[in-house]
């Protein structure tokens, strides 16, 4: 029995992880203000977009996905986020690790994001 349901199109349904991952996905490649009605809603990664490849760029990634998550997506923890060059492409890899905040749930997620490709 799925627990958190997403629409992904009219007759298209995520359930649970797929269903959070597709929403971790849009809070961060949203950008803060382009939202109508919720200036807030995004993350900041666009302030990085074209920063170079070091630790802090890095860091800074790290911060703006841990802010966004905790603001906007409420039904996880995030446990850590690692952050992977790619210099030979120019691009970062986020991969996120989170588990459930609901009670009962002993589960353990990641998901992973090509950024600045």
């Amino acid at each position: 029995m799925a627990i958190y349901t997403d629409y992904v199109r009219i007759n298209s349904t995520e359930t649970d992880a797929k269903a959070i991952n597709h929403a971790i996905k849009n809070i961060l490649f949203t950008r803060i203000g382009s939202m109508p009605g919720k200036p807030t809603f995004g993350s900041n990664l666009y302030k990085v977009l074209f920063a170079p490849l070091d630790h802090i760029t890095k860091n800074l990634m790290k911060r703006y996905i841990k802010e966004a998550l905790a603001e906007w997506e409420e039904r996880i923890i995030v446990l850590n986020v690692d952050i992977e060059a790619v210099s030979e492409y120019n691009k970062l890899i986020a991969t996120i690790t989170y588990e459930y905040r609901d009670a009962g749930l002993d589960i353990n997620e990641q998901i992973s994001l090509s950024l600045l490709d």
